[in-house]
């Protein structure tokens, strides 16, 4: 059966090859079609607000609906509609990986990677203890894939991430585009205000962000993290609201945090999550990259590294020293964990040489604003 649908793929893909594209159409896709975000969300904006014909390809039917209320571009994955427009589209730019959008129609077409964030983790054939690519199987999948879409470009944000990208891609650099990510624009360019999470009364906003570990199949216990009675008491008496935000791998995981006046968890809220960066005062989080994207707001950082050596063994190498890219206090229980924040919301300057030096790293100079027209303008000469 899996041979035959394998089989059944791969026709499909190689006979859209011989489709003639429309040089001016666009389809993208995040998530695996299921989430209105990420790098390719903020581009295929960013496209329609510049005149370009874009279409965002989903298989969520709110997400479908909103933007179609909106007079926005969109099509339903596995429709006619959808397949149709990738089969036509010269670009497909995605976030994830090819099933963010009709995978099977875009053999041909230019792919543009723009990726959901700068690792700190190793991924793809770069990563050996969670990825299957070094199977026979993901191998030949990999080879007939790559075949169908030579024009695929990655785009990264400094020379560092380049070599990165080369390697876990596995292609030349050629195809590594230095540019920065797209998302961060609205960091800068003043379309996103503050906003309020709760009703309750508070100065500072702090959120916690951890990523997941194996895949998201095992549970990020907050209440075994997190001493949440004691945290409430803290955040009421120094007003702060304390925001959980699990990854996405960790929507399901069952054990919603409820009950605690300035304790929200958001784990299963939808929302922007650079618009929730935005709003973030201080940001707590382990081996997830959404403090790369932080550092350009050069705001407080604290590192929840509980699980630090056991997450090394079972989960995730590293490309970096951890240490050497993680510009803040590292707490490695919850009683260090209050005292960084503690530290944090009093004023605390220390972290900002480092993080200086940090955000080099991972950003070239010319990375760290608003990115968007020199995006659009280098995929328009590919």
């Amino acid at each position: 059966m899996k041979i035959k649908k394998n089989f059944i793929y791969f026709f499909k893909l190689y006979f859209s090859m011989l489709k003639k594209r429309q040089n001016d159409l666009y389809v993208c896709g995040a998530w695996h079609g299921d989430k209105f975000a990420d790098n390719s969300k903020y581009f295929y904006l960013y496209a329609l607000k510049n005149g370009k014909k874009a279409v965002w390809i989903t298989k969520n039917h709110e997400i479908y609906n909103n933007l179609k209320c909106k007079n926005m571009p969109v099509a339903l994955m596995g429709t006619k509609e959808s397949r149709k427009l990738c089969r036509l589209a010269k670009y497909a730019v995605i976030s994830t990986g090819k099933f963010d959008v009709e995978a099977d129609c875009i053999g041909g077409a230019t792919v543009i990677n723009l990726w959901h964030g700068i690792p700190l983790k190793k991924i793809a054939y770069d990563d050996h203890i969670t990825a299957d690519s070094i199977s026979l199987h993901k191998r030949i999948w990999n080879k007939l894939n790559n075949f169908a879409n030579k024009k695929t470009y990655y785009f990264s944000t400094s020379d560092k991430i380049s070599k990165i990208y080369q390697s876990c891609f596995k292609t030349d650099k050629d195809h590594i585009i230095q540019i920065g990510q797209a998302r961060n624009d609205v960091f800068f360019d003043g379309c996103l205000k503050k906003i309020k999470y709760s009703n309750v009364e508070y100065d500072k906003l702090i959120v916690y962000m951890p990523t997941h570990r194996n895949e998201g199949k095992t549970i990020v216990d907050i209440y075994s993290l997190l001493d949440l009675e004691r945290l409430n008491n803290y955040c009421k008496n120094n007003k702060i609201l304390f925001l959980i935000k699990k990854h996405y791998y960790n929507r399901n995981d069952g054990k919603t945090v409820e009950g605690y006046s300035n304790i929200i968890d958001y784990t299963d809220k939808s929302c922007d999550t650079q618009e929730l960066l935005f709003n973030t005062d201080v940001l707590i989080t382990d081996y997830s990259s959404c403090y790369i994207d932080y550092l350009l707001l050069n705001r407080p950082i604290i590192f929840y590294c509980y699980d630090y050596n056991e997450y090394l063994k079972q989960d995730r190498e590293m490309y970096f020293e951890y240490d050497e890219v993680t510009p803040g206090d590292k707490a490695k229980n919850f009683d260090m964990l209050i005292e960084s924040i503690d530290k944090a919301i009093n004023g605390n300057k220390e972290y900002l040489d480092d993080l200086k030096r940090v955000k080099n790293i991972f950003y070239s100079l010319e990375n760290q604003g608003i990115v968007c027209h020199k995006l659009l303008e280098k995929i328009d000469k590919l």
